[in-house]
């Protein structure tokens, strides 16, 4: 589908040059002389390159059309993840380099957005959050200190993070998945 330059938003799909790209950030810059222009700023779906892109105004320039499927992730081969189509329960196996670093918050039996383009897999999508189970925490050292101590813990995905040092091993922390912060403690 063919747009204005002028109607690119952040978080959409574009073709370029027959590579799909996610738009991360635009301006509507426009100079005291000349033509008024889209500066962007886009990631590769597939490979993960990024790409700054200046658009004239008036450009057309093609949106993709995606499709999402809820898919189960089943389990992870040599190098491979085996997910299964929830509504037909075919099964499909995408590469590491699509999921890319997305593969440790891939739990089994968990559903996750799978993005398609044209029937292709191009992309996964993981819940802003997930709850996770610490599996080791040093000893909570007191202190008479105004500010929280921060510690780090071990989660049941092999993750280390930072957390404040009242967290406990057994408890459930909520993770940010794009930043991999700890965010808080989830009562059980």
């Amino acid at each position: 589908m063919q747009i204005v330059a002028t109607q690119i938003r952040p978080g959409m799909v574009l073709v370029i040059e027959n590579e799909l790209y996610r738009v991360t950030w635009v301006m509507h810059r426009t100079p005291g002389k000349g033509n008024a222009c889209m500066q962007t700023k886009l990631k590769n779906i597939v490979n993960g390159r990024n790409l700054e892109k200046r658009f004239l105004s008036a450009d057309r320039v093609e949106k993709a059309e995606l499709q999402t499927r809820n898919m189960q992730f089943l389990y992870k081969d040599k190098q491979d993840f085996n997910f299964m189509d929830n509504d037909n329960y075919e099964q499909m196996t995408l590469s590491q380099e699509l999921i890319g670093e997305s593969d440790r918050f891939l739990t089994e039996g968990t559903s996750y957005v799978v993005t398609f383009y044209e029937e292709n897999a191009v992309g996964l999508e993981l819940p802003k959050t997930m709850t996770l189970k610490v599996t080791y925490a040093p000893p909570e050292v007191k202190k008479a200190t105004a500010t929280a101590t921060m510690k780090t813990i071990e989660l049941e995905n092999g993750m280390a993070i930072q957390a404040p040092g009242f967290i406990k091993e057994g408890d459930f922390v909520k993770v940010n998945t794009e930043s991999g912060d700890y965010l808080e403690r989830v009562s059980s």
